[in-house]
């Protein structure tokens, strides 16, 4: 999943949706994507980056944090809720569920991406994603260069 943090309006969508398709509620302490307030200007959410060697699966006591696929998942029937892998995650991304205690985070479902209504929350190939971000630079480049009339 790609998230350009400065491009988010802090409109909450992704929250809601994910915590209605997830809980069947609109509750955004149950949503495994969060967004939180940088600064002053700034919101950005926070979802799974679903690391190669995953810290919070590594550290759980009883391997309830699954490999399927690409995706880290966790197995709530074997979740103690503990809240290792919480202390673990180094980007804050998986908390413990309000109710049940028992640790939630994002599985890459995608809906927060199909009701994020600026588009700013998007699966994209990382050889696509290469392109884009070299595109970007380059056309700043251009501008900067435009505006100095070196071309």
């Amino acid at each position: 999943m790609y998230i350009d943090p400065l491009d988010c309006t802090g409109c909450r969508n992704c929250e809601i949706a994910c915590s209605y398709i997830k809980e069947g509620l609109m509750n955004p302490q149950k949503s495994r994507i969060r967004v939180v307030r940088i600064g002053a200007t700034y919101d950005s959410p926070i979802v799974c980056r679903q690391c190669e060697i995953a810290p919070c699966a590594k550290s759980c006591p009883v391997e309830a944090i699954e490999r399927k696929g690409r995706v880290w998942v966790v197995n709530s029937q074997k979740c103690i809720g503990c809240g290792i892998c919480v202390q673990e995650c180094p980007f804050g991304a998986i908390w413990l569920h309000p109710d049940n205690g028992t640790a939630i985070k994002c599985d890459q479902c995608g809906n927060c991406v199909k009701h994020c209504p600026p588009g700013k929350l998007r699966f994209v190939d990382p050889n696509d994603l290469a392109h884009e971000t070299e595109m970007k630079y380059a056309r700043k480049l251009m501008e900067i260069m435009e505006e100095k009339n070196v071309i």
